[in-house]
């Protein structure tokens, strides 16, 4: 059942898509961004909708609503929530023109590859898949965000330096494509602590204070240069920081392994030397 406060279409304007000055009821809406009513309706409860003007008890959209169902669709196929875009929506600060630009920011920050086609059997081969274990290896790449399915036996390299650093991880490490993506999947998961750290606060320092001000449209190219600095200041401190750390374990590491690897003859040597 459609919302009480939410405009009716009649009988009487059902089989008129549009009126004289150029609006359209919703039926038309849904025909032109390929939506059921349902699911505008429910956009316009979720307020991720403008409402359209209303003339004779009959509601009538225009072409920003258009715009703004093809704002939603491309804000879903990248992952976000209709309750974050619930959030984001706001008319009365920035228009849609802002958001989208943000959106792109958003998109495009991290993702500076230029789009890599393969195979499944080009993955087989590189990866030294056989044809019984191609579909687990190939959905669970998939699943963690490394392939995406194009469908007609194509896949896109969502990474493809994550993918060339797993082949010589293969060589080096002696992995076969199994341990590679669980190398893979802890990466990830240490990765998106990581992330969250650096999204928290920028969230709280930088995005808070902004909206509570009410996202003056001025402001919103600082945001967007804010977020590129986060991505550079990340970036080097995780490098930076992996590399400390990587240096002390791989020293802690290999002064193990070397007293332990120390033949038993020069261990014995050395302790019956120091009891005397």
């Amino acid at each position: 059942m459609a919302s009480a406060n939410l405009p009716q279409v009649t009988e009487d304007t059902a089989d008129d898509p549009a009126d004289e000055t150029g609006g359209f009821v919703v039926e038309e809406l849904a025909r032109r961004t390929g939506l059921t009513v349902r699911s505008i309706r429910s956009y316009q409860t979720r307020k991720l909708l403008p409402p359209p003007s209303v003339r004779s008890r009959t509601g009538y959209y225009g072409e920003h609503h258009v715009a703004r169902i093809e704002l939603i669709k491309d804000l879903q196929s990248h992952g976000m929530k209709l309750s974050s875009m619930a959030r984001l929506f706001d008319d009365e600060a920035g228009s849609d023109a802002d958001l989208v630009r943000f959106h792109r920011t958003l998109s495009t920050l991290f993702d500076e590859r230029a789009q890599v086609l393969t195979t499944a059997a080009d993955l087989q081969r590189r990866f030294d898949v056989s044809d019984d274990e191609a579909p687990g290896v190939l959905g669970r790449a998939v699943q963690l965000g490394l392939l995406r399915d194009l469908g007609n036996g194509l896949l896109e390299e969502v990474s493809p330096r994550l993918l060339a650093a797993g082949e010589r991880a293969m060589e080096t490490l002696h992995l076969d494509a199994h341990g590679a993506l669980r190398v893979v999947e802890q990466l990830q998961r240490h990765s998106q602590a990581v992330t969250k750290i650096y999204i928290d606060l920028f969230t709280d320092r930088v995005w808070t204070p902004f909206a509570e001000a009410g996202r003056p449209r001025e402001q919103w190219p600082e945001i967007e240069a804010a977020l590129a600095d986060v991505r550079v200041l990340a970036t080097d401190a995780l490098v930076s920081s992996f590399e400390l750390v990587m240096s002390a374990e791989v020293n802690d590491a290999f002064d193990r392994e070397i007293v332990r690897s120390r033949p038993r003859s020069s261990r014995s040597r050395r302790q019956s030397r120091s009891r005397s």
